[in-house]
């Protein structure tokens, strides 16, 4: 059960959610199924990662729509029963079926979620009046505080907007969303229509410092469901640590100065991939195993990155010193 009741979520995770919400990669076994022991251990090297404040759990990066319902409950399971309270957790609930959703974040709440994101549907037709009644319908059943997905990348095929989320916030299990258009100017209509009421979250740190820089105090103190975290940083290189700690003492200039070395190294990474509308996972998880996570291969319909995608992506991280043998 949340810390707290739905007439608070929206101040709750305003106070409690900071810094790094990172993503985490499903490891599967050779036969293809969860790899229970590496996704414990990947939850702990995971929060280890210099400025992770939280998890972000069946995101895109996840896999969560080639694993069954008992493996989305399981994985969930692990991960929270792994973490034990010591940080909070989102869940990704989404699915078509209103139904499933449901089931799906009542199971999470009383896992020990601190919140559950559900993006508007992804395959049907849709309807302003139907995509509320989806939304309406859902939060009318949970005890646990939503956010919702605004992104215009293909994979989603639904771009909810602005308006559409201002039109939302009379439920008020709402309380934020994830905008990932990839768009300051939308970036900034979002933050300007509902920045006031619920939490603008981000994953992507250009994003964040301009939200802090431009809108102050109506700009959240977290990222969520990011991966660079995991690629661009070490211990050793601590650039995302840095980064969310000087953005966050108000240093800009120090921010702004890691800014330019993370994006730098994750254009060659993974924005290249973003600006043609699709996460490239079996990519990004492959990489995650050369900093020390555990992988193990993707379901499909996802495929294995090519050889040449994938040593050039190693000489990126080579070069920024990144790699185990470094």
């Amino acid at each position: 059960m949340p810390a707290y009741v739905i007439s608070e979520a929206r101040s709750w995770i305003r106070a409690n959610f900071r810094r790094y919400f990172t993503v985490l990669y499903t490891p599967f076994l050779p036969n293809g199924d969860i790899d229970e022991a590496g996704l414990a251990r990947n939850v702990e090297l995971t929060l280890g990662m210099p400025g992770v404040g939280g998890l972000s759990v069946h995101s895109v990066h996840q896999e969560f729509w080639t694993l069954t319902d008992d493996e989305r409950k399981r994985v969930t399971e692990i991960v929270v029963g792994a973490v034990n309270g010591r940080k909070p957790v989102v869940v990704g609930v989404s699915d078509t079926c209103a139904r499933n959703v449901i089931d799906l974040a009542r199971h999470a709440s009383a896992a020990g979620a601190d919140a559950v994101m559900v993006w508007p549907p992804y395959y049907g037709v849709k309807t302003e009046q139907g995509l509320r009644d989806f939304y309406e319908s859902i939060a009318t059943r949970i005890d646990i505080g939503m956010f919702v997905y605004s992104t215009t990348l293909s994979e989603l095929g639904f771009y909810l907007t602005p308006d559409a989320v201002a039109s939302l916030l009379d439920i008020e299990n709402i309380c934020g969303v994830h905008s990932s258009t990839m768009n300051f100017a939308s970036y900034a209509q979002m933050m300007e229509r509902v920045g006031d009421r619920i939490a603008v979250a981000t994953s992507l740190e250009e994003y964040f410092l301009f939200g802090k820089l431009a809108y102050g105090d109506r700009a959240p103190d977290f990222l969520i469901g990011s991966s660079r975290p995991l690629l661009v940083q070490n211990r050793r290189l601590p650039r995302c640590g840095q980064f969310i700690d000087a953005a966050l003492a108000g240093d800009h200039a120090t921010a702004g100065r890691l800014l330019r070395d993370i994006v730098g190294i994750a254009d060659k990474l993974q924005s290249r991939y973003f600006a043609k509308g699709f996460h490239h996972v079996a990519l990004f998880k492959e990489l995650s195993t050369r900093v020390g996570l555990v992988g193990g291969g993707v379901r499909p319909p996802a495929s294995a990155a090519s050889a040449s995608e994938l040593e050039e992506c190693l000489e990126v991280m080579r070069g920024a010193g990144l790699l185990q043998e470094a």
